[in-house]
């Protein structure tokens, strides 16, 4: 990599952890998943799954930071102040008509609802489980275009990576894409074999040095991260998947020029909003309306709607017939009311953790690892 400047500062970690699991090599026309992958699959049990909740990140009105339950209890983050009773504010529709025109291009507004319009989203997004500090969570991601041999690469929020008030990164993460066509058609389970392309298991993640060293919300223009996948052995299910992630699943272009917002009396600032819900598992679900700012580093989605799980999910500007470059990504909302926050790509760092995640080492064999990246 060409080196001018060091722009940040890169932590990236494994995100397994090694033993062994038999691996029924019948049920795969290819060779047998990694043993330290092997065992990041077995981890995910009916039990552990059903126990994985959203790591849904929320702003009360005097700016404080809280991970919301599913319940909708907040617990403070990164202080001890105990939550407002929320201010009534106007709340978004609960659930909208499915989306089966998403991908088309309408600007019908839309706050929450299934996507049923298909396309290379449906492909290229998926939903994903990993632990931290002994809890486990639920996030969505996206297959990322990247040009490179040897891996793949999944965008997703870097809160569904890096736990930046306990200072330790995801372990035992897993992704399943398209994980609304299981054939269970209900909700997640423990069963790789019944997803439409099996799960994939990450080796490491990365993330901007400023979202490791605050804490939420004063990191908030750094929620962005990247899973690098490794195109040998680290699937688990449905033996006619090929090799690489990106292959199997598709994947979409990031783009790091700023898109459009903010524009009035025109719909070139639509934008769609999508996420794996917790609350409807296993359902892909998306929300679509012009796209804003909220201050200086986040784009903003006034009334989205979706639930818990989505953080992570793509924002895409323009949709067309289920495809588009990816501009944001699903990452924080208000404790009273409606809206979706989503950091900026265009004029950040984005790029350059992105440039990390291509280069990165796959020869790293566990632990914690500290890599500072030159930018061009």
């Amino acid at each position: 990599m060409q080196s001018t400047r060091i722009t940040n500062t890169l932590w990236v970690a494994i995100s397994i952890s090694i033993a062994l699991l038999s691996v029924n090599a019948a049920a795969q026309s290819r060779k047998p998943i990694d043993v330290e992958k092997a065992r990041v699959a077995a981890f995910w049990t009916a039990e552990r799954r059903a126990a994985a909740i959203p790591r849904d990140l929320v702003i009360d009105p005097r700016g404080l930071g809280y991970l919301r339950r599913p319940d909708g209890t907040l617990v403070p983050y990164g202080h001890r102040v105990e939550a407002e009773e929320p201010r009534r504010t106007p709340t978004p529709s609960p659930f909208a008509k499915p989306g089966g025109g998403g991908g088309g291009g309408s600007t019908t507004n839309v706050t929450n609802a299934e996507w049923t319009a298909g396309g290379a989203v449906q492909k290229a997004a998926g939903r994903l489980l990993f632990e931290m500090v002994g809890a486990y969570y639920v996030c969505s991601g996206t297959v990322a275009t990247d040009g490179t041999a040897s891996r793949s690469i999944i965008l997703t929020a870097a809160h569904c990576v890096y736990d930046d008030e306990n200072k330790a990164f995801a372990s035992n993460v897993m992704f399943i894409p398209d994980q609304a066509h299981t054939t269970r058609r209900s909700k997640t389970d423990f069963n790789c074999f019944n997803d439409p392309m099996g799960c994939w298991i990450p080796s490491f993640g990365v993330v901007d040095f400023n979202w490791k060293n605050n804490v939420f919300p004063a990191n908030i223009e750094w929620d962005y991260a990247f899973y690098v996948v490794s195109d040998a052995d680290a699937h688990q299910g449905t033996a006619a998947s090929p090799t690489a992630l990106d292959v199997a699943a598709g994947s979409l272009l990031v783009k790091f020029e700023e898109p459009n917002h903010d524009v009035p009396n025109s719909s070139v600032d639509f934008t769609y909003a999508l996420g794996y819900s917790y609350r409807y598992d296993p359902k892909f679900m998306y929300c679509a309306e012009d796209m804003t700012t909220n201050g200086a580093v986040n784009w903003w989605l006034p009334h989205c709607g979706l639930s818990g799980g989505s953080s992570g999910g793509p924002w895409v500007q323009p949709m067309q017939s289920g495809s588009g470059p990816i501009i944001s990504v699903n990452s924080w909302g208000y404790t009273g009311g409606p809206g979706m926050a989503g950091p900026k790509l265009s004029g950040t760092s984005a790029k350059c953790v992105f440039l990390g995640a291509k280069n990165a080492s796959l020869d790293i064999t566990g632990g914690v690892v500290v890599t500072v990246v030159t930018c061009p």
